[in-house]
């Protein structure tokens, strides 16, 4: 058997995705949100058990038929899982009544082969087209929700054209036969899907690999209580956007908010409540402001919009609106408002810092103005030190 070219292939392929499920794996243990790399240390590691027991169960005697469904079993739950791995990685759930559905029309009729005296080769366009299924709907999942946006993408893509062609003619036939009469056209033919498949895997971990990067820099830029952006974050987001302004010639706003009696509001009803409420407020914002704007916390109970192409009334009607939201969110065991500072370009100049500190000053404004109000910044900004009189 050693002898065998393919089954030297197959050794190779039975190693390349051994490392793959481990290293996805590995991904899955790091990032326990990352279902998607478990789903795939699934697939790669059902398909090495595949290959390595093609490699080593005796292509023809008593147990050749058990052996076909077993291999099959393995082989389509690693498809399956393939599938699904990017299923999932695009955004979209797992439907459960799908894939078993894919099973079924896949190991049915090897059923009817080990069971029935169906023909060998009877389940090959069944099993075509549960491929074909699988493969379509992947494929179609990473281009409408998440666009080629990595190698791994594109990565599947090509493979799944290549491959389907490939899985229809060859994967699923006799393999027994044709290993044991080989020829040099049948074992090249067997020899790309391995290969191929191993491949993508390399892609694959590419692509998650990438996926924790990118969840590394939200994090980073994330608010962990939340869910918005951060300090840090807000302050990059702030002067991007200004600069923006500045080159187009556009208006930019900036609201900054204050929870009212926010140390108060902990001391009586603990921390939880606290954080419910930043949960609560953070949430409100998001749903008011509108896509292009940006939701930030930059400190304990402050919050802050950054309003592109906003000029400061259209910033203050979103401020008042805003304003009432919260409000309308207390209850009577529990009130819950906020106070606005509202600032433009048009009166700070394109400067990131001046545009924050007119909100500020606005701010501390509404809060001794009595709280729970909306004001503008309209007036020469102030010292530092004269401001500290002013917070409550």
């Amino acid at each position: 058997m050693t002898s065998d070219p393919y089954f030297s292939f197959l050794i190779n392929t039975v190693l390349i995705c051994t490392l793959l499920a481990g290293a996805n794996l590995m991904l899955a243990v790091q990032r326990t949100h990352f279902v998607a790399a478990r789903v795939f240390a699934l697939a790669f590691g059902a398909k090495a058990l595949t290959w390595l027991l093609t490699a080593l169960l005796p292509p023809d005697g008593a147990q050749a038929d058990l052996s076909l469904l077993l291999l099959n079993a393995l082989g389509a739950t690693g498809m399956l899982a393939l599938w699904s791995g990017f299923s999932l990685r695009a955004g979209y759930g797992v439907n459960p009544w799908l894939i078993g559905g894919l099973f079924a029309l896949w190991l049915g009729p090897v059923m009817g082969v080990v069971f029935l005296d169906f023909g060998r080769s009877a389940h090959v366009p069944f099993a075509a087209a549960s491929i074909s299924i699988g493969a379509a709907l992947s494929v179609w999942h990473i281009y409408r929700k998440r666009g080629t946006r990595n190698v791994g993408d594109w990565a599947l893509i090509v493979w799944m054209a290549v491959v389907l062609p490939v899985a229809v003619a060859g994967m699923l036939t006799g393999m027994s036969s044709a290993r044991s009469d080989p020829n040099t056209a049948w074992i090249m033919l067997l020899s790309v899907l391995p290969i191929l498949f191993a491949g993508l895997g390399l892609f694959t971990l590419v692509s998650i690999a990438l996926d924790a990067l990118h969840d590394s820099n939200r994090l980073a830029r994330t608010d962990g209580l939340t869910g918005i952006l951060n300090r840090r974050a807000f302050d990059s987001e702030l002067a991007l956007a200004v600069a923006r302004a500045e080159r187009h010639q556009r208006e930019l706003s900036l609201i900054v908010l204050d929870l009212d009696a926010f140390k108060a509001l902990n001391d009586n009803y603990g921390h939880a409540a606290g954080d419910a409420i930043l949960r609560a407020v953070a949430r409100i914002m998001t749903e008011t402001a509108r896509r292009i704007d940006i939701v930030a916390r930059i400190g304990g109970e402050e919050l802050a919009v950054i309003l592109p192409d906003t000029p400061a009334s259209a910033a203050l009607r979103l401020a008042e609106r805003l304003r009432q939201a919260i409000d309308a969110a207390s209850t009577d065991s529990l009130a819950v408002s906020a106070s606005f500072g509202v600032s433009s370009i048009q009166d700070t100049g394109h400067d990131a810092k001046a545009l924050l500190a007119a909100a500020d000053q606005a701010l501390y404004a509404a809060k001794d103005g009595g709280r729970n109000c909306v004001r503008y910044a309209l007036e020469p900004l102030r010292e530092p030190a004269e401001l500290i009189g002013l917070v409550k």
